[in-house]
């Protein structure tokens, strides 16, 4: 490869995201800046070019990514060409993605400001591992649905999320149950009576109902107390209860370390958890619940670290009272990421920090990445307004007034930026013009 222009963003294996300040040799080699603060001179040959090409859109696909970002979002479909700036974070988790192929659980944590574009990286990090066939599941915590002290909760989630792609079909959960229900494990007191019922079959189409609603976390309590429903639950079917009390995390770890080991034998690679807004667990207000959070979202991360303290149980650790369990089932394949704003005066979530060992912090974009998403944004606009002209004064204007806007956080350069092109498309008052007038 040969690198003709400066200011290209190009990426390197060894020392990650930098940018072109140079050439020589006629592009056959390149002085890089890299994020890190180095400066080398390499062969353009050990870097990769990451500036996107414009994409290949038609109207309807156009005006349905501009519905997206004046949310500031981008459509899961067209993520991997809406991606920019991120090739640091981008190669670490193929990395551990590998790793995981390769029998290694991880955890990695990413964080950054609001509209840095967390949510974003998150949602590339799910379609990467979806395409490499990993089977992946996906909660966005918050403190009223899925708050880290009721874990049930967030297992019900993670549940109705999970996806996998085999043989270019799309399968969810109970597709998943059907494929490991061959595997022999004996000694998992959830998975093994739900697996061997799956082998022996059911005619009863409620009852199996009922029974898939157990596993995926969802109330079955109105079958087991309604007096006139045409069949109630007699003995929990004969597997454990999986009980919504905060402190019945052992139970949830344990299933899902469980499941990375069925998913592990059966060929595809392992699990990767993904959660996002774990600061969440920072606005509970009640210091029970926060710190039986904290213990669950603990109980994740050692999970995913193969953690031999946790194949145990152990009374130092937090465990449900009725039927505890160890946190992990034999050998585990979960690769977890996370992400996160950062808060401040919690020693808490400093002690979870802590026990991650791989982070990132995504800073604010530079005015040369700013750029080429804004020429994007031009180019998906004209594909769906073809008419739609904007002369070069007035385009500049714009992208200044829209960097800042958005002060270096791509959501709001986003938002910014496509708002401006409505506003002259319909001949309205510019949007620049008001803010000039305040």
């Amino acid at each position: 490869m040969q690198i003709k222009k400066r200011d290209e963003i190009v990426a390197h294996p060894i020392f990650g995201e930098g940018f072109v300040v140079g050439t020589r040799y006629d592009g056959a080699e390149a002085q890089v800046q890299f994020r890190s603060g180095l400066c080398l001179w390499l062969p353009a040959k050990w870097l990769k070019l990451i500036t996107a090409p414009k994409a290949q859109l038609d109207q309807i696909s156009s005006k349905r990514l501009l519905e997206a970002f004046r949310l500031g979002v981008v459509p899961h479909q067209d993520i991997e060409q809406f991606t920019f700036g991120r090739a640091y974070e981008i190669h670490e988790m193929e990395q551990k993605l590998e790793a995981l192929n390769q029998g290694n659980g991880d955890v990695y944590l990413i964080e950054g400001s609001y509209g840095s574009g967390k949510t974003h990286l998150l949602e590339y990090a799910r379609h990467m591992s979806l395409k490499k066939g990993f089977v992946t599941a996906y909660c966005e915590l918050s403190t009223q649905e899925t708050p880290l002290h009721r874990p049930k909760r967030v297992y019900r989630e993670l549940m109705y999320n999970l996806r996998y792609i085999k043989d270019n079909s799309e399968f969810h959960y109970r597709d998943l149950l059907r494929m490991t229900s061959h595997v022999g494990i004996a000694d998992h007191c959830f998975l093994t009576p739900v697996l061997k019922r799956l082998r022996e079959g059911d005619s009863e189409e409620l009852m199996r109902e009922v029974f898939w609603q157990w596993i995926e976390g969802e109330s079955t309590k109105k079958y087991a107390t309604d007096p006139i429903a045409p069949f109630r639950v007699r003995g929990g079917q004969k597997i454990p209860a999986l009980y919504d009390f905060s402190t019945a995390t052992d139970f949830y770890t344990y299933i899902l370390t469980g499941l990375s080991y069925l998913i592990n034998r059966t060929d595809l690679g392992g699990l990767v958890i993904i959660l996002d807004e774990v600061e969440t667990v920072t606005r509970i207000w009640d210091y029970g619940a926060y710190s039986r959070g904290l213990n669950f979202l603990e109980g994740l991360i050692l999970s995913a670290y193969d953690s031999e303290e946790l194949k145990k149980i152990d009374t130092r650790l937090i465990h449900n009272k009725v039927r505890p369990t160890p946190y992990i089932y034999k050998d585990p394949h979960i690769l977890l990421i996370l992400s996160m704003t950062p808060v401040h005066g919690f020693r808490g979530i400093e002690h979870i920090k802590s026990l991650i060992k791989d982070k990132s912090f995504l800073r604010k974009f530079n005015k040369t990445e700013l750029e080429i998403t804004y020429d994007n944004l031009i180019h998906v606009y004209e594909c769906a307004y073809p008419s739609f002209q904007v002369e070069l004064s007035r385009r500049e204007n714009i992208f200044n007034a829209a960097s800042h806007k958005g002060s270096g956080e791509l959501r709001e350069f986003i938002k910014f930026s496509v708002e401006a092109f409505d506003w002259l498309r319909l001949g309205l008052q510019s949007p620049l013009k008001i803010r000039r007038d305040h």
